[in-house]
């Protein structure tokens, strides 16, 4: 008598065709994972890489900006010949960096709606533009609104470390700053999207939300030797999928990233 058929768990292709090779033909569809480095590491390139892969296959994707304004994006990416300008946009990058809160939860109508990144950028804010107030509840309610039967197949938050900036800093409550990082993941994660989470590594032994409630983590290294840049990436953790756990060499080329 044959042995019943397992079915193998969906994968979403990374773009990368290197990093799908480590993660054993890509990304278990429908969680959210972290993406780690520091500045300049190439978390928010292969972030967008991505959502490029998806944008190829017809899918419906969407980047919640938080590091840089969307015409800067695009500009980033010009230069490997990349169209991003149809990606939906959650704009959450204010024109200043002056967080300045004058309540615990903002209205949900000072938040930008969604566009593609074509729009943001013919409609970029002037000098004298004036900046929203910007919460992470704000963020959750506008995707819950934006998200409610839309069919979104890829969704990257760049960044988690800008967002936390965002967060209500409260004596009284220590963990409200945690509490809410933990509701916008968990929010994602049921959504059934696959999600990459950017994020500048915390301080070791401290478990933060986004490691506590991600399903994976990538890291990305950037060292100098000499006057030679060596990039590597390695998959620290992957719940449910078998994976390459070795360091590999990578490279930010003129066609993007290129892994091993």
């Amino acid at each position: 008598m044959s042995a019943p058929l397992v079915e193998r768990p969906l994968r979403v292709s990374t773009g990368i065709e290197g990093l799908d090779r480590m993660l054993g033909g890509g990304l278990l569809a429908g969680r959210p994972y972290l993406v780690t480095g520091g500045a300049g590491s190439g978390k928010t390139l292969l972030s967008l890489n991505f959502l490029l892969e998806g944008l190829r296959r017809g899918e419906k994707v969407l980047l919640v900006a938080a590091d840089e304004p969307p015409y800067e994006i695009v500009e980033n990416v010009r230069s490997f010949g990349w169209d991003i300008s149809a990606v939906q946009t959650l704009d959450a990058n204010p024109g200043t960096r002056g967080f300045k809160r004058s309540a615990a939860v903002q209205e949900i109508r000072t938040m930008t709606d969604l566009r593609t990144l074509r729009e943001h950028v013919e409609e970029q804010r002037g000098p004298g533009a004036v900046v929203d107030d910007i919460s992470i509840q704000s963020i959750q309610l506008k995707l819950r609104q934006q998200m409610t039967g839309v069919p979104f197949r890829r969704v990257v938050v760049d960044s988690m470390t800008s967002i936390r900036r965002f967060a209500v800093k409260s004596s009284a409550d220590p963990q409200a700053e945690r509490t809410e990082i933990q509701s916008l993941l968990r929010f994602l994660a049921e959504q059934g999207v696959t999600t990459l989470v950017t994020a500048v590594p915390g301080d070791p032994g401290v478990l933060t939300a986004e490691e506590l409630l991600t399903r994976g983590e990538i890291l990305l290294t950037r060292k100098w030797i000499g006057d030679r840049s060596v990039r590597q990436i390695k998959i620290v953790r992957m719940r449910g999928s078998p994976h390459d756990p070795e360091r590999r060499p990578f490279a930010i080329t003129p066609r993007g990233v290129v892994v091993g």
